[in-house]
């Protein structure tokens, strides 16, 4: 009897071993990312966290009064942006120090989300062996790359909002995106993901593409309705309560081209053969301002709106929707959106570092997600922008070789897994290929039922 309980004993900590380990990661991690915030002062490193410093805190004392900033060209957030801005007066501590630990509260539920979501891949796990622990196939890849990509992206993670809105996001596409449990109500999951998914769309725009690409219709449209109906009542009580609630609709008409973005290339060569331009301050970031920049920037709209039918487009003819194809899209979708745009700020890695997690709840034993590859290029991509910003941030000011190469290689990465991606992502929703057989990416049974079929026919 000892026997056998010790034995169970043993598989069982063997199954949940590489969960220990990637949670000793995340305490690691996590306790040096609060030092380098909470105790930023006592660190000689470059800062990262001036917004929540220097503009946030002027915002909370504006929203405070209960009104938005006005006639203020770096407030271009949703309304329902002002309820984190706000959200620091909850705690007892100074403004900044409450911020880097609500950053650090929604990393925190990211985290256990995402570990609830993986915790069956502890049930798939062989159950002898030593070597259970090392096995890719059950590791919970999830939380590595939540954990590894907060962590190599640096601090700023918590010296922006963008993780609040990411983690936000992160609870609704996992309850849109993953299985459903024995017992529970579909339909309440994906009531519940669609309101996380509107609100995380009030928060910042970016999480509303994520409506274009759920599916199946027949499955996903309390998800709509929920997320529609979320944005209407948070925009009709900020526009009730609030003066200039939306603002943000026109707050970013005058842009030019940021220097980290795609489009900056031309400008950073140009600047050192007699361009007459220049870079400025612009909108709350440094960005090229001068001749032939409206002209990149239209062409930056052309390619977010061609990428926008795109995906429209690949949703109206998808023939296949398997359990990670929401997840998939999702960072196809957002990846597309990023390497298109006239801004590619630092910390829009994290937004990228949690789709790619949720994507990664797919990956090993009976997974079918096909982002291996652009999860691997995300990663690297965000180790780069560690880097640029802020070590060689005003060398790329000054466009100088080095900080040029660097922001390239890290664009050239996102354009990489954005082009590799939608690859995937239209090859793996296709039942059949021109030459009427079954997608190397559908699941194994899928296509062995069609193979049958097909044999039958003959």
């Amino acid at each position: 009897m000892h026997t056998k309980v010790e034995r169970r004993g043993a598989a069982a900590w063997r199954q949940l071993a590489p969960f220990v380990v990637v949670a000793i990661v995340f305490v690691s991690t996590r306790i040096a990312l609060l030092l380098l915030t909470v105790r930023e002062e006592e660190f000689v490193l470059p800062s990262v966290t001036n917004d929540v410093k220097y503009i946030y805190s002027q915002w909370f004392n504006v929203l405070s009064e209960g009104r938005f900033p006005q006639d203020d060209v770096m407030w271009q957030y949703p309304p329902a942006a002002a309820l984190v801005m706000l959200a620091p007066a909850l705690l007892p501590m100074g403004y900044v120090e409450s911020f880097y630990w609500i950053s650090f509260a929604f990393d925190v539920l990211a985290f256990v989300v995402l570990a609830l979501a993986g915790r069956s891949r502890l049930a798939m796990a062989p159950a002898g062996g030593w070597r259970t622990m090392l096995d890719r196939r059950t590791q919970p890849w999830a939380l590595w790359v939540w954990v590894l990509g907060v962590a190599i992206g640096g601090p700023i993670a918590y010296g922006r909002y963008d993780l609040i809105v990411t983690s936000v996001v992160v609870c609704g596409l996992v309850l849109l995106a993953g299985r459903s449990p024995e017992g529970s109500r579909p339909g309440r999951r994906r009531g519940l993901g669609g309101a996380l998914i509107g609100f995380g769309a009030m928060l910042k725009m970016w999480p509303a593409l994520l409506l274009l690409v759920l599916g199946p219709t027949r499955k996903i449209w309390q998800a709509w309705m929920a997320a529609v109906a979320t944005c209407a009542a948070l925009l009709i009580a900020f526009y009730a309560w609030m003066p200039n609630a939306l603002s943000f609709l026109s707050a970013q008409g005058g842009r030019g081209i940021e220097i980290e973005s795609v489009g900056a290339l031309p400008f950073h060569v140009a600047i050192h053969h007699g361009w007459e331009g220049r870079v400025a301050l612009n909108y709350g970031s440094m960005e090229y301002l001068g001749p032939y920049v409206q002209l990149v920037a239209t062409l930056s709209l052309a390619a977010s709106v061609f990428a926008l039918f795109w995906l429209a487009y690949w949703r109206t003819t998808v023939r296949v929707w398997r359990s990670a194809t929401a997840a998939d899209a999702a960072l196809v979708a957002v990846l597309l959106f990023v390497v298109t745009s006239r801004v590619i700020s630092p910390q829009y890695m994290v937004w990228l570092v949690g789709l790619a997690a949720v994507c990664a709840l797919h990956f090993g034993r009976r997974g079918d997600s096909v982002m291996g590859l652009p999860v691997a290029l995300v990663l690297m991509a965000t180790a780069l922008s560690c880097v640029e910003f802020p070590y060689y941030f005003d060398e790329l000011m000054r466009a100088e070789r080095g900080a040029v190469l660097l922001v390239t290689v890290r664009n050239v990465l996102l354009i990489a897994a954005a082009l590799i991606g939608a690859s995937r992502l239209w090859r793996s929703t296709r039942q059949l290929d021109d030459a009427g057989r079954a997608d190397v990416h559908l699941p194994a049974q899928r296509m062995a039922n069609l193979a049958g079929e097909q044999s039958a026919a003959m």
